[in-house]
């Protein structure tokens, strides 16, 4: 008698297996409405726009765009978020100075000439 054992070899390159599950969940929600509803809150914009000469990085009411906007660069202090847009593209707070009158880029080179600048002023009133 043969006391050999019995086995299989199985050569493959890869081996699937998966297993399938399903699960049910039951929720109860309860929508309530709010009685009171809230206010949205009011708000204002504003942009100054100029354009690059290719040579500035300092710019002033005197270079505003005024077919666009005639208040010049105001106060940050009145505005609730200020934002600087480069040919559209929103540049990082650590880029850019604003004083009253003045916006002061901290780059290395200006921009090409032609180039919009648009300091966006969101308000945001209580």
């Amino acid at each position: 008698m043969n006391n050999r054992k019995k086995s299989h070899i199985v050569r493959t390159k890869k081996v699937y297996d998966w297993v399938q599950m399903g699960t049910k969940i039951q929720a109860k929600i309860n929508i309530v409405q709010n009685p009171d509803p809230v206010d949205p809150l009011k708000g204002a914009t504003y942009q100054y726009n100029a354009l690059s000469d290719g040579m500035k990085k300092i710019y002033t009411n005197e270079d505003e765009l005024t077919q666009y906007g005639d208040r010049g660069i105001l106060d940050p202090a009145t505005a609730t978020y200020i934002n600087l847009f480069i040919n559209g593209v929103l540049q990082p707070p650590s880029l850019f100075t604003v004083e009253p009158g003045k916006l002061t880029l901290n780059i290395e080179t200006a921009p090409q000439e032609g180039v919009p600048i648009i300091l966006q002023y969101i308000t945001i009133f209580p």
